[in-house]
């Protein structure tokens, strides 16, 4: 095989960034961080505070394309492969995926009959889509393919990092709780694609590699000149810069390149979230809810590179700096990868890309005062609908502390338990909540998915009457 680095770069490109799914934060309705995923969500507290960087911490990490013990089993300490297996796995396209978010401030107060809120908070997220083909081609090498065009149409990539801010407002109305919240959105960095046409063909001759595509790699915010020049050296430390006046600051913001790239406003976009809820009876409640509906525009310092037509490919050469004994660099692989798009040059670039919406339903009994029973779906767009069923238990000990528990389907496994802890010593709420940490601390092979969010609120005042012990 002439160039294995096409397949490693899609990979290895991952680690430095949706189908997004937070299953068991919901069963935890009593945390500000859940009108994120249904605006509906009322708390107990009059005042919900989040100061930047303490308020909520999130990670996540997605793989759907395969189930590790399907091709991997250790046995007396010998790991074993049987790569027809993973093969046999693979979809079409498939997904890896990486988030990471962090809360900068909230601020929400119970006015009358109404919650209203404002938050501010910072994502970064990378969804990356490889072909089955790609993974063929590792297993079972080139000849599979001469002559033979090799279908990587449904390879894409979005690697995101935006701002949002947003406003939200709740309200109560007979046995109906009604919430809308509408973001503002400012994009940082973006890589962009999706390719309508890309394959690629090995002829006889030395094995060398054809393309026939109709692909577009977009680019915005990226430090440095091009794609191929990435410059991250530019995000430095502030420089020790004398501000002793309001001009002085205008003009740091100007010049200092992290505080310029950090505070710009010029990739605007929109979202808009709505849920309600309805209280059947004094046990049962139940939820609809959508989110992040909406799009980024991208415009500047955007870049546009093309594949078209038919021509050489020249791949991306993974293995050779380390079979010559030179130092790896991810640097070369983007530079090979990216040599395969012609820059366009002359015009002004802009174009949009979709968050992924995500759909919410659930339904709650009221076992007794403060224990439930949840039942949920919840639903990811993301070139692709992702589904997940949880089925959730929450108990609560007076209002000191809640412990939830979820297990749910999810990412082609069933074997997903959650668990949430929130403990309010005062007035500081907090709180950790994760979905299917089992599988990657005891169980790694059958790891598919991993999510956890950590963080502190500050609350004040209750919005209730207090409530006995569920024992009582």
């Amino acid at each position: 095989m002439k160039r294995v680095a096409f397949i490693i770069i899609m990979f290895t490109g991952t680690i430095s960034g949706f189908a997004q799914s937070e299953l068991t934060l919901p069963f935890m309705g009593n945390i500000f961080q859940n009108t994120y995923l249904n605006p509906a969500v009322q708390t107990e507290h009059s005042v919900s505070i989040g100061l930047p960087g303490l308020s909520s911490f999130q990670f996540q990490i997605i793989s759907n394309g395969f189930i590790p013990h399907r091709f991997l089993s250790i046995a007396d300490n010998t790991l074993s492969i049987s790569p027809a297996n993973l093969e046999s796995q693979l979809r079409n396209r498939n997904l890896l995926y990486l988030n990471a978010g962090v809360d900068l401030l909230h601020v929400k107060v119970r006015i009358q009959n109404w919650d209203i809120w404002y938050g501010t908070r910072q994502n970064h997220q990378l969804s990356l889509f490889y072909p089955k083909s790609l993974v063929s081609l590792a297993i079972m090498g080139n000849e599979q393919y001469i002559d033979k065009p090799m279908d990587l149409t449904p390879m894409g990539v979005n690697g995101v990092l935006y701002r949002e801010h947003t406003v939200g407002a709740s309200t109560q109305r007979g046995k109906w709780v009604f919430g809308a919240r509408a973001s503002l959105l400012h994009g940082l960095t973006n890589v962009y694609l999706k390719p309508n046409n890309l394959s690629v063909t090995i002829t006889d001759d030395m094995y060398s590699m054809t393309t026939d595509a109709d692909a577009v790699l977009r680019t915005s915010g990226l430090p440095g000149d091009s794609l191929a020049n990435i410059n991250f050296s530019q995000f430095g430390v502030f420089d020790e810069t004398d501000i002793s006046s309001f001009s002085d600051f205008k003009e740091f913001m100007k010049t200092n390149y992290t505080a310029n790239y950090l505070s710009r406003f010029r990739n605007p976009g929109f979202a808009l979230s709505a849920g309600a809820s309805y209280k059947y009876d004094s046990r049962f409640t139940f939820s609809f809810a959508f989110s992040d509906l909406g799009f980024i525009s991208w415009s500047d310092s955007t870049k546009q590179y093309s594949a078209r037509g038919e021509s050489d490919f020249k791949g991306v050469d993974a293995l050779g700096d380390m079979l010559n004994g030179d130092e790896f660099s991810v640097q070369s692989l983007v530079d090979g990868f990216a040599s395969n798009f012609a820059a366009e040059e002359g015009h002004q670039v802009s174009y949009a890309t979709w968050l992924h919406t995500k759909l919410y339903l659930s339904a709650t009994y009221q076992l007794a005062q403060r224990t439930q029973v949840n039942a949920s779906f919840y639903g990811v767009v993301n070139r692709g609908f992702y589904p997940a069923f949880t089925l959730g238990f929450n108990q609560g000990l007076g209002r000191m502390l809640n412990i939830a528990l979820s297990a749910s389907m999810n990412q082609r496994t069933i074997s997903n338990i959650g668990f949430g802890l929130l403990v309010k010593p005062g007035p500081f709420q907090l709180y950790v909540v994760a979905d299917n940490l089992y599988s990657p601390l005891v169980d790694p092979l059958t790891f598919t998915n991993m999510n956890v969010r950590v963080g502190l609120n500050i609350v004040i005042g209750w919005v209730k009457k207090p409530q006995g012990l569920p024992y009582k």
